[in-house]
């Protein structure tokens, strides 16, 4: 008799030096493209970037590009190590991970849409800044992560 061959589970996928190249490379990208929007809306355009001095302030403050460029960086990285996290310790890192940048994104909006003493371009300028290093970061780092 012969025995029916049992299927092997597919591997999941886990991140090699492509993949962090890819993530590094989508970082880079992320604060250099955060740069040039602030620079297109600064200097083209001439909208003074502001965010709320704190949660419920009516008073803002200047939003300088280093200021900018670093907290793109941060949070890049945040976002990097939270996912290596999930890809260490389980097999759903990707949809984990996608849902914790999705929400962490969609927070990041609430200052930029709602709160009082911003300009509407500047209101504009940074909606734009946040949702462009998020579509350039989501997407990126997903890239082989590990699934079920």
């Amino acid at each position: 008799m012969s025995a029916t061959p049992v299927p092997t589970p597919t591997p999941t996928p886990t991140p090699t030096a492509g993949t962090a190249r890819v993530r590094a490379l989508a970082l880079v990208g992320a604060v250099l493209l955060a740069g040039v929007i602030w620079l297109l809306a600064e200097v083209v355009l001439g909208v003074g970037l502001r965010v709320p001095d704190g949660p419920g302030s009516t008073t803002t403050s200047e939003l300088a590009l280093p200021t900018v460029l670093v907290a793109v960086a941060v949070v890049s990285l945040a976002g990097w190590g939270l996912l290596a996290l999930l890809e260490r310790f389980t097999r759903r890192a990707r949809g984990l991970w996608t849902g914790v940048a999705l929400a962490v994104l969609g927070l990041s909006l609430v200052a930029p849409l709602f709160a009082e003493g911003l300009a509407a371009g500047g209101r504009a300028a940074l909606v734009c800044l946040h949702l462009a290093v998020g579509a350039v970061l989501v997407p990126a780092y997903r890239k082989g992560a590990r699934t079920l």
